[in-house]
């Protein structure tokens, strides 16, 4: 049996194997080889499908207690992975301490915790919930000691004290029996995803997102910290978000990683933070892992491939599992009916159809396997596209599919574009901007953006060309760089807030739109200041964003699409039951001129929405879904774990066994 949708979350049940939650609101049970033995039902329909994915989950007492995005806690039977009781999210609240009108916000927190035969999690207002375990009735709704913070991640092995995490950076130090929390200490600008006790040196261990003080959003690890909340010492290791740190069983080991794609396993013989081997070649970004009693890892990747390791990083298994995602969505500059989608296994191309009655559809018309892994970033050319892969390479390809050639990176790459006169390609990536031939690939030159002489250059996240042949890149901490069309020389910079990330990049006339984090941003050229934020009701960092007539969209990490008033800025619009995270956006037209928005995201979805004109408010309306096909297990490349023994990340590499044939895993 296969896992037929994403998993989201995944704890180790010991000797009996894994549990794991996916996108639908399932939960699995897999053995330690992580064969698929059963699964549960689907929640009850009523529950919209972005309400659905699971990431909050904990285990004890042979029950399993979930939170969904939406708010919703169930209790479900460990034996049977039978639902036994479910607290719809928008009534479990106290709603004394609401306000007028408030529904449930949908988020993605880890926080949940059971201890002494009680449930501590969030509902979907960010109130603290507590339920008896074993009738599941509520004990007591109550403002969270995190204020209208998420809470983030539980660490209870400690003797003595509870240490609770929060998605503003925070480490609360108290008891879970009192709820009292009396120190609270800030140690990063975002998340702390993970905290654990390692009883073998008397600390905690945390996960830093986005670092603090001079290294947010720059230098990013893990650290460790007293029981009185001191700083002891800290180990960056990654310039993305770091997503857990866990302990072996015996505590001789600890294992990190995150958005780097990188398993970081550190000897913990003695006090220092000393990383003794890296993992690489995941198909995607880490999100989570368990530890098997027998210390053998499960990690979870952002595209839902789960894989076994033994302690030392070596691959033992796979789950059975058929990923899908578009990536990106373009449109031809030949014809404004074809859009071009970057998926996990290379290019398709979908047509906007109408019929002679008016009615719209969309097709895949064509899907390119490119053997390159997949396709993070597209671009469309006069004869076909320009395609950025996970795996640091840009390739071009005629209209056919057929690839002229392909340049590898000198660092991962995030986003890819072209020229105006289609000539250059500019593609930001962690080493500065490197700008290629369009025509052969080669590299023409390597920009490099610091905050001064002498300083270090900065991890680029997103480029784009001006009309002038200016090109500008973006930094992961908000600095915009403008150079001039033919040199190393900058021209111009903007700085925007640190936490300011952003994601894409590209310009319509003389405006230039800043997408990612707090928003979509327009930015005119002519003053270089933010004049207007697409940001109201938006629940986390914006993946994509286009603008057309008087309305602008955007798609966004928590799962929603958002339509507003160009003029006003205010929210027309809000979708939050796609069917999973969405990532490519674009804008097609009817023959007579109506504007349709397609947005593409992951399990290969593809969804149409019609722009009500008509009334004159703007609003969405959902027309279609349409899904690429997904490819076979036995269709699909393998890949290779690399492992390297060195203090240093990224030294020293020296290739692992592959995967064996009945176990491969997709080429990424």
């Amino acid at each position: 049996m296969e896992l037929t949708d994403r998993v989201t979350r995944i704890v180790s049940l010991g000797a009996q194997g894994l549990l794991a939650a996916d996108v639908t609101g399932r939960l699995h049970v897999l053995d330690r080889d992580l064969n698929l033995l059963r699964s549960s039902k689907s929640l009850p329909t009523a529950i919209l499908s972005n309400s659905r994915p699971i990431y909050t989950v904990a285990v004890a007492g042979g029950w399993a207690v979930t939170k969904d995005m939406g708010g919703n806690i169930a209790k479900w039977s460990l034996d049977t992975l039978d639902l036994v009781s479910h607290y719809d999210g928008y009534s479990i609240c106290d709603r004394s301490l609401l306000m007028e009108d408030e529904e449930p916000s949908p988020v993605m927190s880890r926080g949940i915790a059971i201890w002494d035969g009680k449930v501590y999690v969030n509902n979907g207002y960010r109130q603290l919930v507590v339920l008896d375990l074993e009738s599941f009735g509520i004990l007591e709704i109550s403002p969270s000691f995190t204020g209208d913070v998420a809470l983030e991640n539980f660490c209870t092995d400690h003797p003595d004290l509870h240490v609770v995490s929060d998605k503003a950076g925070r480490l609360h130090f108290g008891s879970l029996d009192t709820l009292d929390f009396p120190t609270v200490v800030k140690i990063d600008e975002s998340n702390i995803h993970r905290v654990c006790w390692d009883s073998r040196h008397e600390r905690f261990w945390f996960s830093q997102d986005a670092g603090h003080g001079d290294n947010a959003y720059r230098a990013h690890g893990v650290g460790t910290a007293t029981t009185d909340g001191t700083l002891l010492r800290e180990k960056h290791f990654a310039n993305n978000d770091v997503e857990f740190v866990t302990l072996s069983p015996d505590g001789s080991r600890a294992y990190a990683g995150g958005f780097d794609g990188v398993l970081h396993i550190f000897d913990n013989t003695d006090p220092e933070l000393r990383i003794q081997r890296t993992v690489s070649g995941f198909s995607h970004q880490l999100i989570d892992i368990a530890v098997g009693a027998d210390g053998s890892l499960y990690v979870l990747t952002q595209d839902g491939e789960l894989v076994k390791l033994d302690a030392e990083g070596r691959p033992l298994a796979r789950a059975d599992f058929r990923r899908q995602c578009v990536w990106d969505l373009c449109g031809s500059p030949e014809d404004p009916a074809t859009l071009y989608a970057a998926t996990d296994d290379g290019v398709a191309v979908v047509r906007f159809e109408e019929t002679a009655a008016g009615f719209v559809s969309l097709r895949v018309a064509e899907h390119h396997v490119t053997g390159l892994g997949f396709t993070r970033r597209i671009v469309a050319m006069p004869d076909g596209w320009l395609g950025l892969s996970w795996d640091r390479k840009v390739f071009r390809a005629d209209r056919g599919g057929r690839i002229g050639w392909v340049q590898e990176l000198p660092a991962f790459g995030h986003t890819i574009a072209v020229s105006p006169d289609w000539s250059r390609v500019l593609v930001a990536t962690n080493a500065g901007g490197v700008e290629l031939s369009a025509s052969t690939g080669e590299q023409l030159a390597l920009l490099t953006v610091t905050t001064g002489a002498g300083q270090p250059g900065l991890a680029t996240w997103a480029g784009t060309y001006l009309a002038s042949g200016e090109r500008v890149l973006a930094t992961r901490t908000g600095l915009l760089q403008a150079f001039e069309p033919d040199g190393p020389r900058g021209t111009w910079s903007l700085a925007l807030d640190y936490a300011e990330y952003t994601k894409r990049m590209y310009t319509v006339g003389d405006k230039l739109y800043v997408i990612g984090a707090q928003g979509m941003k327009e930015i005119p050229l002519g003053t270089r200041q933010v004049e207007r934020r697409f940001v109201e009701l938006l629940e986390n960092t914006v993946e994509n964003g286009v603008v057309f007539d008087a309305t602008a969209c955007a798609i966004t990490y928590g799962g929603q699409l958002a339509a507003y008033d160009y003029n006003s800025q205010e929210p027309i619009d809000l979708k939050e039951d796609l069917v999973d995270f969405p990532k490519g956006l674009a804008v097609v037209r009817a023959r007579d001129g109506r504007p349709h928005v397609v947005v593409g995201g992951r399990g290969g979805f593809l969804s149409l929405f019609g722009v009500d004109t008509e009334s004159g408010t703007g609003s969405l309306i959902k027309l279609l879904d349409v899904y690429l096909p997904r490819p076979g297990l036995g269709q699909v490349a393998t890949f290779t774990y690399e492992s390297s023994e060195s203090p240093a990340v990224g030294t020293g590499r020296d290739e692992s066994p592959q995967l064996e044939p009945a176990m491969n895993a997709p080429y990424a």
